[in-house]
């Protein structure tokens, strides 16, 4: 599995770059900033000698024929470097947009509540092939935000067979693990899960979710990813 996929102008741009020096310096500069292992097409080049090149190339995997969606989909970071502004479903990250959130090491910071959604739906989208997923956040049933941060989590977790650990704390915030209603509840929205809770350690500050592929750093509570916080957020994605 690639770490991401590249739009096809950008992995001429790599191509013209490795193995024909006819590229364009700018955009090599530019893409080598956020580059990492990518995925190609079977069939992407007609001319052979090029294929073999292809698959000599340790930053290249060659798949087979698929859409675009399902290219990104099928990445470790569910992402696609583009050079100029795509307006698809997916993730996309434009390396000539100067205002783009994601950054190199992939963070991402939101000042307000503006644009959140799209963390909301990058992190759902890193979550959607987890074969298990910890969440670690000491406030995550803190009395005035367990209601939403239940229904964000509704919304970012896949409802599959997995496993769900939530390691938090009380409503006072006194180093206890979720209550027994708490928990039901959680049950309640997916049968699939399984659920299992746990208290937080004295020495846990900051916030994560991680899973079997990825591990991601939160600036804050799981209550600021939601749109209805206007204080400012940032997540952090670590491959393992």
């Amino acid at each position: 599995m690639a770490d991401l996929a590249l739009n096809n102008s950008l992995i001429d741009e790599y191509l013209k770059y490795k193995f024909q020096d006819d590229y364009t310096p700018n955009t090599i500069r530019k893409l080598f900033k956020y580059i990492q292992p990518f995925s190609i097409r079977e069939g992407f080049s007609d001319d052979p000698s090029m294929a073999m090149q292809m698959e000599s190339d340790p930053l290249i995997e060659i798949v087979d024929n698929c859409s675009d969606e399902e290219l990104v989909q099928d990445s470790i970071l569910k992402l696609m470097l583009v050079d100029k502004a795509s307006f698809v479903s997916y993730r996309t990250l434009n390396i000539d947009d100067g205002y783009e959130k994601l950054k190199p090491k992939y963070v991402g910071t939101y000042l307000n509540s503006m644009g959140k959604d799209n963390a909301q739906q990058h992190i759902k989208a890193l979550l959607s092939d987890a074969k298990y997923i910890t969440i670690t956040d000491g406030y995550i049933a803190s009395w005035n935000s367990w209601n939403s941060n239940k229904l964000l989590l509704q919304d970012i977790i896949p409802f599959k067979e997995l496993d769900l650990n939530i390691i938090g704390a009380d409503k006072e915030a006194k180093r206890f693990s979720l209550s027994a209603s708490e928990k039901s509840e959680l049950e309640n929205l997916c049968d699939s899960w399984t659920v299992k809770v746990n208290a937080i350690g004295q020495n846990i500050h900051d916030r994560y979710i991680e899973t079997d592929n990825l591990k991601i750093l939160l600036s804050s509570g799981i209550s600021h990813l939601s749109s209805t916080s206007n204080k400012d957020f940032t997540y952090v994605v670590e491959i393992k």
